[in-house]
């Protein structure tokens, strides 16, 4: 059928070449499928939602269907078949734009097969989503008050529209962000308090990022708790975790403003937006995937649903060769080059619409069931330039294709089992337990959730009794205004996380570029006036006698080593490793003074459990022995190495220690 379609012109077509199969057809199931194969009559101005209805409605019923029927679909490779029956995660709905996603999700909910949204674009358009960005909207402008009432009605706010009427018509209340409420307002009235939330979301934009927002409005409005009612939660938390990582990337590549961030977001919405589609995979949760073309671009799946080709192959492109706009307006006014370039550019897109609907076809491995739903052009003749149109006319209902008419019998109709299999009988339900009962078994399971499963080795140090609020060095995210800032641990401040970064690029046995680094690094940690500190500090770990012996041996810096003890994972960084005379060398850089060789003694003991954990954890991964553990206190005026006495006996305690770890 391609073949006929896809004619070579100069400029605009390639030249068709045809596939080779290299697998069997499977045994179970039509290889390709058409729905809709006569054209339908519908007349008034709502036929096109009419017939994207009517085609969700078919698609819905072709899914039943092919689980019912169980379709066989391949799990093997071509030369070693493997079929199985089809499930809910080996058909993917594809759609050219978003168009005829809101008659799909209702066709399928219709029918109770499970779904999931995967492209990006997609995502942006379903309903959750929309009504965040509505939220949003009605923030960013007060004055918006369609923006507003969409936003009270959501799920979001929960007002019925007798609420808005009771508010407007009973209370005189205004639908306004601005506005003061009706003194005579009951406090409790659910648009009174809809309003007040999202006022305070509006005086709270200006000093807090949009991500921050929408994580604070999809929480306090229990965005995710309200999934739970709608049947398919796990979709639901699955689309807003991803917008709120997106909008999280949004701000870190350098946007700031919550208006801004709306423009941005409508586009990745948008069906002509030039956006780079992402897939958000789910890869335990067995549910049917709907996916843009664009989206499927490389992939594969068993079983294929081309959907939503009542869309036109053609629209004009808004430039032309040259990069000049080409546009037309109403009341007849258009750019000068219009009229010349508009039938090059309708041709040239109606060409790559084409390619794009070959790939659509070519993404199904077992099973393609392809959407033919049409309007019946009457009697003037006249077809809408559609892909349901051009490949009914390349004879697609033709060529071997099953009429998917032969196994949609009326009682698909809704309530299809998803699955086909006949629905389990219900379990028998247990009786309640007693109060008492239940809350012994509910402190015994937080007790038991509270043991942490991994360990770090500064968890070690900071136990029996110490915290790290005893000792800076200890402390991960202590407050960086504490004086002096070069005399803390290796997380303890913006100075001591600077020097670690220095130390782990730096060239150990020339120490070229040291400056450059330090300035870097400053500069990333926002300690820019620490440069100077920043860098003696690293210079200092480089006179060590440590670190001349790790740049003239094999060395591994920030080495991140795991290794179970127990029931317990031990987890952490290591400074820096090396190969020595006697073995592997564990040295650790600290950042906090010592004061003679009391202080020395004093740190050596604090830090005990935490460096033989260190050297615990890569005996443990690498089979080799640890022959010596070396903390490094590091001053401006020098570094003072100090070696763990009694290596191991400190790794015996130290294992122990991570299986008698208690939350």
């Amino acid at each position: 059928m391609f073949g006929e379609l896809i004619q070579p012109v100069e400029g605009s077509q390639p030249e068709y070449a045809p596939l080779g199969a290299v697998r069997e057809p499977v045994r179970r199931g039509p290889a390709v499928t058409v729905l809709g194969a006569q054209p339908i009559d519908i007349e008034g101005r709502a036929s096109a939602g009419e017939l994207r209805r009517r085609e969700a409605k078919s698609v819905a019923q072709a899914v039943a269907a092919a689980l019912r029927d169980r379709w066989d679909v391949d799990g093997g490779s071509p030369a070693e078949p493997a079929p199985r029956p089809a499930r809910l995660g080996d058909i993917a709905i594809l759609i050219p734009s978003r168009l005829s996603l809101g008659d799909l999700e209702d066709a399928l909910d219709a029918a109770g097969i499970p779904y999931r949204a995967e492209s990006s674009s997609l995502v942006y358009s379903t309903r959750e989503v929309r009504d965040v960005l509505s939220a949003l909207q009605a923030v960013v402008d007060p004055t918006d008050e369609l923006a507003l009432v969409a936003a009270l009605r959501s799920p979001l706010y929960g007002c019925g529209d007798d609420d808005l009427a009771h508010w407007r018509l009973a209370c005189r209340g205004r639908f306004s962000l601005l506005r003061r409420l009706p003194e005579d307002a009951p406090a409790d009235h659910p648009v009174a308090e809809g309003i007040a939330h999202l006022a305070e979301l509006h005086r709270a934009k200006r000093w807090t990022s949009p991500p921050a927002l929408i994580d604070r409005l999809v929480r306090e409005r229990g965005a995710f708790e309200t999934a739970v009612a709608g049947g398919r939660p796990r979709d639901v938390w699955r689309r807003l975790r991803f917008v709120i990582d997106q909008a999280r990337a949004w701000a870190d590549a350098g946007g700031t403003n919550l208006r801004d961030y709306l423009a941005w977001a409508r586009l990745q919405g948008a069906d002509n937006a030039r956006v780079t589609e992402t897939i958000l995979p789910e890869t335990d949760d067995d549910s049917v995937r709907i996916l843009t073309v664009h989206a499927a671009k490389g992939l594969e799946f068993p079983v294929v649903v081309l959907s939503g080709m009542t869309a036109r192959l053609s629209a004009p492109a808004p430039f032309d060769a040259s990069g000049e706009p080409v546009v037309r307006l109403r009341g007849g006014i258009e750019s000068e080059n219009y009229e010349a370039w508009k039938p090059i550019d309708e041709q040239m897109d109606a060409h790559e619409r084409l390619r794009l609907l070959y790939v659509a076809c070519t993404r199904a491995r077992d099973h393609l069931v392809v959407s033919l739903h049409r309007r019946d052009p009457g009697e003037t003749g006249s077809k809408v330039n559609s892909a349901a149109w051009a490949l009914a006319d390349a004879g697609a209902a033709g060529a071997g294709a099953v009429h998917g008419s032969t196994f949609l019998a009326p009682t698909d109709e809704g309530g299809v089992p998803a699955d086909g299999r006949p629905a389990p009988a219900e379990p028998p339900r247990a009786p309640l337990p007693e109060r008492g009962e239940w809350k012994h078994e509910r402190d015994r399971c937080l007790a038991l959730a509270a043991v942490p499963l991994a360990v770090s080795p500064t968890a070690l140090s900071a136990g029996d009794g110490e915290t790290a609020a005893d000792d800076p060095g200890l402390d991960k995210d202590p407050d960086d205004s504490e004086p002096p800032p070069w005399s803390k641990g290796r997380y303890g401040t913006a100075v001591g996380r600077a020097v670690h970064g220095v130390l782990q690029d730096v060239d150990l046995a020339s120490g070229s570029g040291l400056e450059a680094l330090a300035a870097r690094q400053a500069s990333a940690e926002g300690v820019s006036g620490r440069t100077r500190a920043v860098t003696e500090l690293a210079r200092a770990a480089l006179g060590t006698g440590v670190a001349r012996e790790a740049a003239a041996s094999e060395y591994w810096r920030e080495l991140f080593v795991a290794a179970p003890f127990g029931d317990r994972l031990l987890e952490g960084y290591i400074d820096l490793a090396y190969r020595g005379a006697e073995g592997l060398v564990v040295v650790d850089w600290k950042t906090d003074t010592v004061a003679g060789d009391d202080g020395i003694d004093a740190k050596l003991a604090r830090y005990r459990l935490q460096g033989a954990a260190y050297a615990a954890a890569l005996e443990a991964v690498t089979s080799e022995p640890v022959a010596r553990m070396v903390f490094v206190f590091l001053d401006r005026n020098g570094a003072v190495e100090a070696e763990l006495p009694d290596l191991r006996a400190a790794v015996d305690e130290a294992k122990a220690a991570v299986a008698g770890v208690s939350g």
